[in-house]
């Protein structure tokens, strides 16, 4: 278990909300993170927008169409929500909403290879086979219906 979904579970634990951990294959395949009650919790950690940045930014998401096998990434897994870690909280949004939501947004849908492009752009690493796309946490906010855990 990585440090932010650690951090999930421990708010899970303190407001003793019935959660279980995924399987490896369930993480791995299914992506999802904890069942909360009866749904599927993916759990995002905060991200750079490039590897060489030394701080989190907490004001953007990588959302990931493809993962690095070519498979469905996450934004097409089985979760009903996507958690993402903020400084002091979790934002959490309906993975539906947010596909949704990005179809709309990528208008230009030629792939570009340099984070630097990647904002409302499909994003392939050199030599990988997934595709992500960077957004602004704030523009999602305005669209979709989030809330705040803690």
């Amino acid at each position: 278990m990585n440090r932010s979904e650690q951090r999930f579970l421990n708010i899970c634990l303190q407001k003793k909300i019935k959660t279980s951990k995924s399987s490896k294959d369930q993480d791995i395949y299914e992506h999802w993170d904890f069942k909360v009650n009866n749904s599927l919790v993916d759990v995002k950690g905060a991200k750079k927008i490039s590897r060489s940045d030394e701080e989190f930014n907490y004001d953007i998401a990588w959302l990931e169409i493809r993962n690095v096998r070519g498979n469905l990434g996450w934004l097409k897994g089985k979760a009903d929500f996507i958690a993402f870690e903020q400084k002091d909280y979790f934002l959490i949004v309906k993975r539906l909403d947010l596909l949704n939501w990005l179809k709309l947004k990528i208008t230009n849908k030629k792939v570009v290879y340099s984070s630097k492009e990647a904002l409302y752009r499909f994003y392939q690493r050199k030599n990988r086979k997934d595709i992500v796309c960077l957004v602004n946490i704030k523009d999602f906010l305005t669209d979709i219906k989030c809330w705040k855990f803690k």
